[in-house]
């Protein structure tokens, strides 16, 4: 087909779109995509009706099709005015669909893939791959509708509140407040466990610990379950990193070099979340906010926590998923990069009819559109995913001294620009620098550890940008939609975060 007729067929150019961009391949992406539409339609009863995203050399460019979220949003909202325990239901029913999607990883995690046959192998994969989908489905369709566009419905009613107080230049101040998360996230619990281990290991002569831990049985046996539990946390859609006891204790020798006080450290982020729920609950009370409103922050505080868990359950589907490619990789004697762009539904075909493009494999890497309904999928390569691409997709950029987003976490720095886009650009993150980047990720904690602000082109309420940047108390701006485009790696910037500006310095 050409690129005309792609975009008639989808009536592409009559819908807007929300963007969200990562490190990620087609193959572990596929899954994200198709789980807002038929798995959300499964449990809720009405879902997406189309999803798509462009893959590029292990870079995904998602578009949300706004006319749904608007439609999704609108729904649960109503919903929960009218029975304020509907959110309870969804956790309840969302959190079954998580212990079953355990179980079948579990069987994943005892299966020698080796020993079984083409057969099996393909029915285990299928069936973790249906538990997964049903699992992220609830979760992703609805939440992102809403944490996606708080700006666009949320704040206005904030802000007409604030108007009839005389209290509006508060705005973005209270709505950072009144937005924030009231659950620790899984990056945070991994850290506090880790200055556990660190204190059990200052109370002996930590450089005899950390080079023989074996000599020291409870503090190993302590490292090896915390790897076990966390080994997949440096994961995206593109690396998959095993993470083990030695790269914990590397983690620990650096946390000793700063000459950390675990208890100090844990107080002080634990201190962080207690005055987050301080702080929300007497803005509620002084502004005396109606029971809709206050069922809009109850949102906010679920679909973070679900954000959270379910990234974390995609982390770790990303290891699995990455067992099965390789070993199906193996049998038909193709790439890693070959297998990263293949898509679940055809591996069937490939594996037992040996039915395989390696052509069309290559062609998907350069450039390829993923378009998923609730009637199937259709992938489109090369040139016609390039003239899609450019011709409805492609960001505007205009030339501004400044540019301006939502406010995620207050405070007001000036620094350098790192641009990050993918796993390998951490390494130019200084201490100090301005994380600019699409949307962040788990992996890069490190980085953001050492950034002196944050700030992004897309991402919601609940992104992982806005959560994290308030656990460690990091200034963030989200939503900015072109910062990456806008700024260079090297440029000088304010970020005034209490406005929701970046500003460039000359």
């Amino acid at each position: 087909m050409k690129s005309n007729e792609i975009i008639d067929k989808y009536k592409l150019r009559e819908k807007a779109w929300t963007y969200k961009g990562f490190h990620g391949l087609l193959h572990t992406f596929f899954p994200i995509g198709e789980e807002p539409l038929k798995p959300l339609k499964k449990f809720y009863g009405d879902s997406f009706q189309i999803a798509l995203f462009f893959a590029k050399e292990d870079y995904i460019n998602w578009y949300w099709n706004e006319e749904d979220m608007i439609r999704l949003r609108k729904s649960v909202i109503k919903k929960v005015n009218k029975d304020p325990k509907f959110l309870d239901k969804i956790l309840a029913e969302w959190r079954k669909l998580i212990e079953v999607f355990k179980e079948r990883i579990r069987e994943c995690e005892k299966a020698d893939l080796k020993k079984l046959s083409d057969e099996e192998l393909l029915r285990l994969y299928e069936r973790f791959y249906q538990l997964y989908i049903d699992e992220c489905g609830v979760s992703v369709g609805l939440q992102e509708s809403f944490s996606l566009h708080a700006d666009r419905f949320m704040k206005p009613l904030l802000e007409k509140i604030l108007k009839e107080k005389g209290k509006e230049k508060k705005l973005n101040e209270y709505f950072a407040m009144l937005t924030s998360p009231v659950t620790e996230s899984f990056i945070v619990t991994e850290f506090k466990e880790r200055l556990k281990i660190l204190k059990e290991i200052q109370k002996n002569k930590p450089e005899e610990v950390i080079n023989n831990i074996e000599s020291f049985p409870k503090i190993n046996k302590i490292l090896e379950n915390h790897s076990k539990n966390f080994f997949w946390v440096e994961n995206n859609y593109a690396k998959i990193k095993v993470l083990t006891k030695r790269h914990f204790i590397e983690k620990l020798v650096q946390e000793l070099n700063l000459s950390m006080d675990p208890d100090e450290e844990i107080k002080k982020i634990d201190g962080r979340l207690i005055k987050i729920k301080e702080d929300k609950k007497e803005l509620i009370k002084e502004l005396n906010l109606d029971d809709e409103f206050k069922n809009l922050i109850k949102m906010t505080e679920v679909f973070a926590y679900m954000q959270d868990e379910r990234k974390k359950y995609v982390l770790i589907a990303n290891h699995y998923q990455k067992l099965f490619l390789n070993e199906i990789g193996r049998r038909l004697n193709l790439t890693e990069r070959e297998m990263n762009y293949t898509v679940i539904p055809e591996l069937r075909n490939m594996l037992l009819n040996k039915d395989i493009d390696k052509d069309e494999l290559k062609l998907r890497y350069r450039h390829c559109l993923c378009i998923q309904t609730l009637e199937g999928y259709e992938i489109f390569e090369g040139a016609v995913a390039d003239e899609i691409y450019e011709e409805i997709f492609k960001p505007k950029v205009k030339e501004f001294e400044d540019i301006k987003g939502i406010c995620a976490s207050q405070g007001k720095v000036k620094g350098v620009v790192r641009i990050v886009q993918k796993v390998h650009d951490l390494i130019n993150v200084n201490e100090g620098d301005i994380i600019v980047t699409s949307m962040t990720r788990p992996e890069m904690v490190t980085a953001m550890e050492k950034a002196a602000a944050i700030v992004t082109d897309e991402g919601g309420i609940t992104s992982h940008a806005a959560v994290v940047s308030r656990e460690f108390g990091i200034p963030c701006i989200i939503g900015t939609k072109i910062a990456t485009k806008f700024f260079k790696d090297g440029d000088k910037v304010e970020v005034d975060a209490d406005k929701g500006i970046v500003r460039k310095l000359k």
